[in-house]
């Protein structure tokens, strides 16, 4: 969808971005019925956006990185996730026993990006 549907004179800013994936995740998430929250605290910051199911205790937290270069997509998903990890914002959702809570971090440029997980952060 990066490729066919933006434009890459959109692209210059991370809310651009953020507005993408809440298209995409927001509908997807309401289908399963998983809650989506976009920029609420946890942890010691504002996770960028978190989806989540109480009754089945799955929850997803992802950051979103943007940069300028292509060949920085990768380090700036490995940004993310560091970030993901500085920040706590898995906490509260592992103090609440959820099983699966997975932690991801895509990094954005243009028209591509690149994904780095940490897995299940629950069973670290």
């Amino acid at each position: 969808m990066l490729k066919e549907f933006l434009s890459i004179r959109n692209t210059g800013h991370e809310l651009y971005y953020h507005g993408f994936m809440t298209g995409i995740l927001g509908l997807a998430a309401a289908t399963k019925n998983f809650k989506y929250h976009e920029e609420i605290e946890t942890g010691t910051g504002f996770s960028d956006i978190i989806i989540d199911n109480f009754d089945s205790e799955i929850a997803c937290i992802l950051e979103l990185k943007k940069v300028e270069q292509l060949e920085d997509c990768y380090d700036a998903a490995d940004d993310a996730t560091k970030q993901i990890i500085q920040k706590d914002y898995a906490a509260k959702f592992i103090s609440r026993r959820y099983k699966k809570v997975y932690g991801i971090g895509i990094g954005f440029a243009q028209k591509s990006c690149k994904i780095a997980s940490l897995g299940n952060m629950s069973k670290s």
